[in-house]
């Protein structure tokens, strides 16, 4: 085995051990959430499992709860949470998609190691020794500041608001390793503070980190380091990609008269990504359906063309098939895609859907449709893999063809998969954290909004960003260039957020999107079904939200540890 393997076989290892032997003596070591120094940060191997353990909270598998509680899905588990958050229950004691605790336990770890991270020697006296010293700890570094900013990122999001006292607000920021007591006295700090600091970790993180994992140019040396092994890690671009992030919802409606950020510099850093990354000429079709096994594999997400951060291939797997496949399949159904949905989804000459277009087919309604329809929802009598699907609706409907809106979820999975028992097939699988497509779409948003449709922002506009999204996703050509070319800056804004709703279903966005744009009909849309038999559509399940829960609550619990203020109304 090379040197090159060994460092390789060395990450791996590191990755797991997380779990296994060096979990346990990380956690023995462990008090008051404080490492002992001279056990852990005296060994590379241990020094690390510290950093991994901040990776390790990431979810591996895409969160399809805030689905749930939108317009978008409804869910056929009856005792999920989702269902009393999202019909009226939504109270700071019932919130499941709160990352409070999570987020705190992984800046414990990361600033521990941030702290520490240079006392350990990284690289063993060899040849150029130093050199790989160096790198380690540069690199290692740039992963803990952008996963503190990561995780800064999803606090805010999910918990940041108009607080009680009318300022707003974020979280408690912590950039030193402190006891739970300390911790316990710490203050919410500003809206615009908690964007700062997340913009500081991610340019510290930029200047440490390459901008991809690649071996190309590289020394052997460097190789060993910073080479492509490290594929599934956090690297410059994607710290890039999570300021884009956090400058378009703070630039958004619920939050820019607070937040020091306007969609200028939205689409500025949107813009810094493209042009670090492949702009948009170099987008593939295959990106529409970046999930299946044919594109999930190493050589494609190498490339960095979607995949800015993504968690490890699973080689094997069938999980999500398990849990979203229709019984008929043999999986659970668990997501029911709403008529809302399926509405969202216009023609394939690129105009909304409207039951007055000539474009409409009633007998077959979704004929001449956007062509991801077919890509991301299974209706009546479409096919998974050489199966055709029959699917009942309705409250009452039962068996292997129900479903409690008469779709089910196509998109994340792989129809290749199969659950027949004794007889499963399992295959590829990865997790995308940040998605190029996402980057593409806040620039169209934010560049919009700064100046309209053909306001060029370092170098691009945002009806080019559009019209390359589209072309990618197939759409009749030149019907759809001549549709786009007519609108106005309100209605490709319209356009943009729809654009938003299809391209990143099921991702985790929607929930926030509807927020974070101040859209208080939207959140309250109830969830409409069709039956497949007459094509009628009729409601499955109502939304009810108050407009102060555009802002999500501090979790209930942790207004019982100190006197932290909360978010208006909660």
């Amino acid at each position: 085995m090379n040197l090159i393997n060994v460092y390789k076989f060395a990450s791996i290892f590191l990755l797991s051990c997380v779990f296994t032997s060096c979990e346990s003596l990380l956690e023995e070591n462990l008090t008051d959430d404080k490492y002992k120094d001279e056990t852990i940060f005296q060994n590379p191997i241990l020094a690390e499992g510290v950093l991994l353990k901040a990776y390790a909270f990431i979810p591996d598998e895409y969160d399809l709860n805030d689905s749930y509680a939108t317009d978008d899905a409804v869910t056929n588990v009856v005792t999920s949470d989702l269902i009393s958050m999202a019909t009226g229950g939504f109270t700071a004691r019932l919130y499941p998609l709160s990352v409070y605790e999570d987020s705190y336990i992984a800046f414990m770890h990361l600033n521990s190691f941030i702290a520490n991270m240079d006392k350990v020697v990284w690289a063993y006296k060899e040849p150029d020794f130093a050199e790989r010293n160096d790198l380690y700890l540069k690199k290692l570094k740039g992963e803990a500041y952008a996963l503190r900013a990561w995780w800064g990122a999803r606090l805010l999001q999910y918990h940041g608001g108009m607080g009680s006292n009318d300022v707003l607000l974020g979280y408690p920021i912590v950039k030193s390793v402190i006891t739970n007591a300390e911790a316990a006295k710490l203050p919410r700090n500003t809206y615009a503070q908690c964007v700062q600091q997340i913009f500081d970790d991610c340019d510290s993180a930029i200047l440490k980190l390459p901008l991809k994992w690649t071996d190309t140019g590289l020394t052997p040396n460097q190789k060993l380091v910073i080479g492509a092994y490290n594929m599934n890690r956090i690297s410059g671009i994607g710290a890039m990609a999570i300021k884009s992030r956090v400058a378009l919802l703070a630039a958004s409606p619920a939050f820019t008269a607070q937040s020091g950020v306007t969609m200028q510099e939205a689409a500025q850093m949107a813009a810094n990504v493209m042009t670090a990354h492949i702009g948009i000429t170099g987008l593939d079709p295959k990106d529409v359906e970046f999930y299946k096994s044919g594109n999930v594999t190493t050589t494609l997400l190498n490339t960095y063309r979607e995949a800015l951060w993504f968690t490890s291939i699973k080689p094997n797997a069938s999980d999500r098939e398990t849990n979203f496949f229709p019984p008929s399949k043999f999986g659970k159904g668990q997501v029911n895609p709403s008529q809302n949905l399926v509405e969202a989804f216009g023609f394939n000459t690129g105009e909304p859907f409207d039951i007055s277009s000539p474009s409409y087919d009633p007998a077959n309604p979704y004929n001449n449709r956007d062509p991801r329809l077919a890509k991301y929802i299974v209706y009546h009598n479409t096919k998974i893999g050489a199966d055709t699907v029959k699917i009942v609706s309705g409250e009452n409907a039962t068996g292997p063809t129900a479903t409690r809106t008469g779709y089910f979820m196509r998109k994340l999975l792989d129809e290749t998969v199969l659950l027949n028992p004794g007889a499963i097939v399992g295959k590829p699988h990865s997790t995308l954290h940040l998605r190029y497509t996402e980057v593409l779409l806040n620039f169209a948003e934010a560049a919009n909004e700064v100046g309209g449709p053909d306001y060029d922002i370092g170098g691009f506009t945002a009806r080019q960003v559009i019209t390359a999204l589209r072309t990618r996703a197939g759409f009749s050509e030149p019907s759809n260039g001549t549709y786009l070319a007519g609108l106005d800056k309100g209605q490709l804004a319209a356009v943009i957020k729809n654009e938003r709703r299809i391209e990143l279903s099921f991702e985790g966005f929607r929930f926030w999107d509807i927020r974070r744009w101040n859209d208080i009909a939207k959140m309250n849309e109830a969830v409409r079904g069709v039956d497949p038999a007459t094509f009628a559509t009729f409601e499955v399940e109502k939304r009810i939200y108050e407009s102060y829960m555009i802002y999500p609550p501090i979790p209930y619990s942790e207004t019982l540890i100190y006197e932290i203020i909360q978010n208006k109304g909660w």
